[in-house]
């Protein structure tokens, strides 16, 4: 997982203000996903929960564009990022199963096949280059899979001509964020509009990332950059988590850089009531509570290197499943808004204390086959098979 710079936030309470949720940030989208109704009465929202099912947002790498994506040799000692040769069947049938294993996912997908011209891999070397900004990846590939489907344990796969090709749990997860990433078909949900304004809140940035400074107030307050509303965050994350026990994905970067989170769990504490004016009361807001989540993600993994070994770090990409481990990482962001009621306790809107929100929370079904979109893995309904517990 990448470093973040810890820096203290501040809370501007006196910045909230009524907001009910517009037409972009309407609970409700998320019904489809969910498959049911959400509910809106905070009473029967629970404070606390997590997935039932915890081989769900499992931790991975974002395979990130400037090493090749799926195509990075991330088991090497000399991955060669967009330098090495691809191996001919003869060199193939005379490698030990060590020597395959250090080959890339969308490699080893390729010889599982049976295709020695390698397509899968040569297109994902097409899609990325090493000049790629350093966030760049398929983090809503990852998130998405790691939601949508239980961790995948590690396989042997013979392929037609006999070479048995042995996949790591990370490289099927590889496999499957990168089918993900690029699959437009099947049921979608998202509240919250993207944020193209650079900047970071104060706590936010990565030691990569350098200094960087909130952006102008007026930008970090247009729509697409204020949102996800407040009562919308706390409609989705309870009922998909405490409802109906489902993963979803969070942006949680809110402005500019796209840093998308598996969802695994969430605690919400309800403080004191805040006081209501007329032009709320006429707008059907009987009351206000405040509010402070910690919500959980599953996080990013790293690459091995002895450098990252020697810094103490626990949680790197590996050929076994991490549920249950200590390689499984998570993190959790402290979020601070008022919750909006109506006389009935339902929720019909939010606003921010924190200057810290998710920019857009989102969630799509599963394509069942693998069949779909640019990268169709149809190979997988063989490679992936989902750890038991």
């Amino acid at each position: 997982m990448k470093k973040l710079i810890v820096i203290a936030s501040a809370f501007l309470v006196s910045a909230a203000h009524a907001e009910k949720w517009n037409k972009s940030n309407n609970p409700s989208y998320f019904n489809i996903i969910a498959q049911g109704q959400l509910k809106f009465d905070l009473r029967e929202l629970p404070l606390s929960a997590r997935l039932k099912d915890d081989r769900f947002g499992w931790s991975e790498t974002f395979w990130p564009s400037n090493l090749g994506g799926i195509a990075y040799r991330w088991n090497s000692l000399d991955p060669r990022p967009f330098e090495y040769k691809l191996k001919k069947k003869e060199e193939l049938k005379k490698m030990t199963q060590a020597e395959l294993s250090e080959l890339s996912p969308a490699e080893l997908y390729d010889i599982s096949q049976g295709d020695y011209k390698y397509s899968l891999t040569k297109k994902v070397l097409r899609t990325y280059s090493s000049k790629d900004l350093w966030w760049e990846g398929i983090c809503h590939g990852w998130s998405l899979a790691a939601s949508n489907y239980p961790e995948p344990d590690k396989i042997v796969v013979t392929n037609k001509d006999g070479i048995k090709v042995p996949f790591g749990a990370s490289d099927v997860k590889g496999l499957l964020s990168m089918h993900d990433a690029y699959n437009s078909k099947g049921a979608y949900a998202r509240v919250g509009d993207r944020c193209a304004i650079s900047g970071k809140v104060p706590g936010e940035a990565f030691v990569e990332d350098g200094n960087v400074p909130m952006p102008s107030a007026a930008d970090a307050q247009r729509p697409e950059c204020s949102d996800v509303n407040a009562g919308t965050f706390h409609v989705v994350l309870s009922n998909m988590i405490g409802v109906y026990s489902k993963g979803f994905v969070a942006d949680v970067d809110r402005f500019n850089d796209v840093w998308n989170q598996p969802i695994v769990g969430y605690e919400s504490t309800m403080h004191e009531e805040t006081s209501v004016t007329s032009a709320e009361i006429k707008a059907g807001i009987a009351k206000k509570i405040r509010v402070i989540t910690h919500m959980t993600y599953g996080d990013e993994l790293e690459f091995y290197s002895p450098e990252a070994a020697a810094e103490g770090i626990m949680g790197f990409v590996s050929k076994e499943p991490v549920t249950g481990t200590p390689m499984q990482t998570e993190f959790t962001r402290v979020y601070e808004y008022l919750l909006e009621l109506d006389s009935l306790d339902n929720i019909v809107g939010g606003s921010w204390i924190s200057e810290a929100r998710p920019d857009m929370l989102w969630m799509k079904l599963k394509d069942e086959k693998f069949i779909n979109g640019r990268f169709p893995l149809a190979g997988l309904n063989e490679i992936y098979k989902p750890i038991t517990r």
